[in-house]
């Protein structure tokens, strides 16, 4: 276009000059090299003159055309160098005004988008955003996680290839067609409770609708423990008052006086009061560990003498149950600092919960030894096992598998040893097998060294089982 518009001036310079000789009478027949001398003068004029415009306004706009096929092409930090005083020097300065403008209003959309897009990729919950196709169009960082996939993986797949969902499919259809908002649970793989949350988007672009999935897995765990607890405590009231008030009305009814009678069924009275006393204890217990509290009585403690006092306390009890209860101890053993009363009912839990599930002629073995930085005491014993089914959840309260159901106790003995042993900084865990019994595996650190319990804690319990 600039360079017809170089051709097109010096043509009309041309004819100018032509037409002064026309109308000064300089034309004739005789005269032929005079006019040639004219027109050769004119064009030469004509050239100066171009190259003049060329300079001073073709080549301006010329830079100027290629500065807006920049800005157009993205480079939007193309600029116009100074030009010389004149129109094109004022083009010049509003391109590049207009250029800045288009510059930070891009760069401040750009930070928008990148501050929405990080809000919603810090979010917990999977957000994907679909367009009217119901096409996935975004995807964040925890959508990733629920279904197992790369961002580009989910972003411009059909919704209902990673959702097969009616219900939430529904949802969606609703939620894109009549703009309605709509809130649904689903149960995803059978393992997760996932509150589905389809929501219209109003001026979004290709972003028609919105589809949040909060994740409600651990809330209804919790719901389930608390009313798992509600009913456990219901039941370990109920059974031991029931029991007193049997004793009270057969006592009412006449058995006061028969002596005999009458002690026998006391001692049931007193052993069911017992019970009570103790569940009200250990509750009290675990409820003052969780919360701290009580503080322990931190001091320096000898792990020997700690096991040494538990064993003497139940091997009356092993004895009478035909059980081989015995202590393997490695030698120099680190001192951990703790509270020893504590630690002491810690192994005394763990060794009675063996001794209610050792059957008559069984063995319990309790091991004690370093592993790394850390002191790591086990409770092996051969008895019924637990199944795997009911491992998770062995250390929380009230909970008992179902071979324990007709052993007696609170249910509250592993939830305090658990709590316990944290509260030491320590770590508990458990290796069983159904009919080859079970090892209770716990971990302290030493006093001398610092280090993570369980950098140590997998090898602990590798070594109480014997694994080399």
């Amino acid at each position: 276009m600039l360079a017809s518009l170089r051709f097109q001036i010096t043509i009309a310079l041309l004819l100018l000059v032509l037409a002064l000789v026309f109308a000064l009478g300089v034309y004739d027949s005789n005269s032929f090299w005079s006019v040639f001398i004219v027109i050769a003068i004119a064009a030469i004029a004509a050239a100066a003159f171009g190259f003049m415009v060329t300079i001073s306004i073709v080549r301006p706009l010329s830079r100027l055309t290629t500065a807006m096929r920049n800005v157009a092409a993205g480079d939007l930090a193309e600029r116009l160098a100074p030009l010389p005083v004149g129109e094109v020097t004022e083009s010049a300065s509003t391109f590049n005004r207009m250029a800045q403008s288009i510059q930070d209003l891009v760069a401040a959309a750009s930070q928008e988008r990148n501050r929405l897009v990080a809000a919603i990729n810090s979010s917990t919950d999977a957000v994907l955003a679909v367009d009217s196709e119901s096409h996935i169009t975004f995807a964040n960082v925890a959508a990733e996680r629920l279904f197992v996939r790369t961002q580009n993986g989910l972003v411009g797949q059909p919704f209902v290839w990673i959702i097969p969902n009616d219900e939430v499919l529904q949802a969606l259809k609703l939620s894109r067609d009549d703009g309605r908002r709509t809130t649904l649970i689903i149960e995803h793989h059978s393992q997760q409770s996932l509150q589905v949350i389809a929501t219209p988007i109003v001026a979004g672009g290709d972003w028609v609708a919105l589809v949040v999935f909060h994740d409600l897995t651990e809330i209804r765990r919790t719901e389930q423990i608390r009313r798992d607890f509600v009913a456990n405590v219901s039941h370990e009231l109920r059974t031991p008052l029931a029991s007193i008030k049997s004793v009270i009305e057969t006592l009412q009814e006449g058995a006061l006086e028969e002596k005999e009678i009458a002690r026998d069924f006391l001692r049931r009275a007193e052993g069911e009061v017992d019970r009570l006393v103790q569940l009200v204890e250990e509750l009290l217990e675990l409820s003052r560990i969780e919360s701290g509290e009580v503080p322990l009585v931190k001091k320096p403690v000898n792990i020997e003498a700690v096991i040494t006092a538990a064993v003497d306390r139940l091997k009356p009890q092993a004895e009478r149950q035909a059980i081989d209860l015995s202590v393997d101890l490695a030698s120099n053993l680190p001192p951990i600092t703790g509270d020893a009363e504590r630690l002491e009912r810690v192994v005394i839990n763990l060794v009675h919960n063996a001794l209610k599930f050792t059957p008559t002629g069984g063995a319990i073995r309790i091991k004690a030894f370093a592993a790394g930085n850390s002191l790591t005491v086990s409770v092996e014993d051969t008895g019924a096992g637990i199944d795997p089914s009911d491992l998770p959840r062995i250390f929380e309260r009230f909970y008992k598998a179902d071979r324990s159901r007709g052993g007696g106790g609170t249910g509250l003995g592993l939830a305090v040893v658990k709590h316990t042993i944290e509260a030491h900084g320590g770590e508990i865990g458990v290796q069983s097998q159904l009919g080859a019994g079970s090892t209770f595996t716990f971990s302290i650190l030493s006093r001398h060294k610092k280090s993570l319990p369980s950098d140590h804690f997998f090898f602990s319990i590798l070594h109480s089982l014997n694994v080399p």
